[in-house]
C-alpha cells in the first residue's frame, strides 16, 4: 500500500519480508561474504527487499515524465537487533524527493511481525539526466 500523506513522502508497507536461508545464501555467494558455520544475514542484505515493485513504483511516480534517471549515491544501516534468517518482518518505506542535489531520500524501518525494531536503512538516490546512450 502507498500513499503521499501532505508532507510529500510516499510511504510504502508495512510490507511482508522473510530473511529467507536460500535468498540469503545467494547473496552472500554473490558478495563475497565469507562461508561460515553459522548462518549469518549479511548488513547489507535488506536492500534486496528494496526492489519490490511498490517500491519500484513509488521511485518512477516521483520522477514521473522527466528524463532522468536515479543513480545509487549510498547507503547506510542501523540496526537494533541483528536479523535471523527464515525469520519474517515488516518492511515500510518512505521516498521524499530533495531539490538541492536533485535525489530521493528512500528510508526504510524494519520490525519483527510483533513490532519490535530491528532496523532503519537509509539509500539515497541522485536524480541525473538520462545519458544518450540510454534514451
Amino acid at each position: 500500500m502507498a500513499g503521499a500523506p501532505e508532507s510529500g513522502e510516499t510511504r510504502i508497507g508495512p510490507l511482508p519480508v522473510c530473511a529467507d536461508e536460500e535468498r540469503v545464501m545467494r547473496y552472500r555467494r554473490e558478495t563475497g561474504f565469507p562461508d561460515t558455520l553459522e548462518k549469518i544475514v549479511p548488513v547489507a542484505f535488506p536492500a534486496v527487499w528494496m526492489a519490490a515493485p511498490e517500491i519500484d513504483s513509488a521511485i518512477r511516480a516521483r520522477l514521473g515524465d522527466a528524463d532522468v534517471v536515479p543513480v545509487h549515491e549510498s547507503q547506510s544501516f542501523h540496526y537494533f537487533a541483528p536479523l535471523r534468517v527464515d525469520e519474517s518482518y515488516a518492511l515500510t518505506v518512505s521516498v521524499r524527493q530533495e531539490a538541492e542535489p536533485p535525489r530521493l531520500s528512500v528510508n526504510a524501518s524494519v520490525t519483527t511481525i510483533g513490532g519490535e525494531p530491528r532496523l532503519h536503512a537509509e539509500t539515497l538516490l541522485r536524480i541525473v539526466p538520462r545519458p544518450a546512450c540510454l534514451a
